[in-house]
């Protein structure tokens, strides 16, 4: 290898660093890129607003972070698909409701629970939060769990049992949570839809379905409803099935 003539500017590596970061995400957080590529978090935000400026970066909104947009197609395999598939699963969302009113979500995996990181509630004029934006919630009781841990591959799901086991200290705990995922797997496929339990927020109901890129799971699409309302289910499944087609 030729030996290099001058130093590297130190900048522009660490904005590649941030774009490489931020394609591995639908939506990065300031504090997440900080922590991931060891560059101090003002630095982060000076390099951040020069990528929008420039039209490669997108920034969603003060909670919910920044993502890659289409542009970033232009510097070569560096992109995977996932912020683009994101901006049409929020067309996606926002039709949905416009259609339905009921607010929707999509969610992305956090290492071992789905996080809402886009909701239509704003839009919505049956919303029951005022946000539900960086809500976590967990693989076996919540819909955008169930649906995410029923539908992803076999290797991810043992991964994803074997990290909610290493939160109980028993073997008997853990055993539950081996028998609860298999019962939560086995409805929910069923079903064809992840629904939240009862006994989650009982004041309503959600439902969602996983969306797919290729064999992997980039994410979550689901609808939540008063439990009370007279609600056409058959029609909001309906809707969800055609938004997820809409998110391809």
């Amino acid at each position: 290898m030729a030996k290099e003539s001058f130093q590297p500017v130190r900048s522009v590596e660490k904005a590649l660093r941030i774009l490489e970061a931020l394609n591995r995400r639908a939506v990065v957080k300031v504090r997440s890129l900080s922590e991931e590529t060891q560059i101090p978090a003002p630095t982060v935000v000076r390099l951040l607003e020069t990528l929008v400026a420039s039209g490669y970066v997108r920034k969603i909104d003060r909670q919910a972070g920044y993502c890659v947009t289409e542009k970033i197609v232009t510097l070569g395999a560096g992109h995977h698909g996932l912020p683009m598939i994101f901006e049409k699963a929020k067309a996606a969302a926002e039709n949905y409701t416009k259609k339905h009113l009921w607010p929707t979500a999509i969610a992305t995996l956090d290492v071992d629970a789905p996080v809402i990181r886009f909701s239509t509630i704003p839009i919505s004029p049956l919303s029951h939060y005022h946000s539900t934006i960086n809500q976590r919630m967990t693989l076996l009781e919540y819909a955008h769990g169930r649906a995410y841990l029923s539908y992803c591959p076999q290797a991810e799901r043992r991964q994803l049992i074997g990290l909610l086991k290493q939160s109980v200290e028993t073997r008997e705990e853990a055993a539950e949570i081996e028998r609860r995922a298999a019962s939560v797997v086995s409805y929910t496929r069923a079903s064809g839809f992840g629904e939240r339990t009862g006994n989650v927020m009982p004041e309503t109901h959600s439902i969602a379905l996983p969306i797919h890129m290729g064999a992997k799971i980039i994410g979550t699409f689901g609808v939540t409803y008063f439990a009370k309302a007279r609600v056409d289910v058959a029609a909001l499944k309906d809707g969800l099935r055609e938004a997820i087609q809409a998110c391809s």
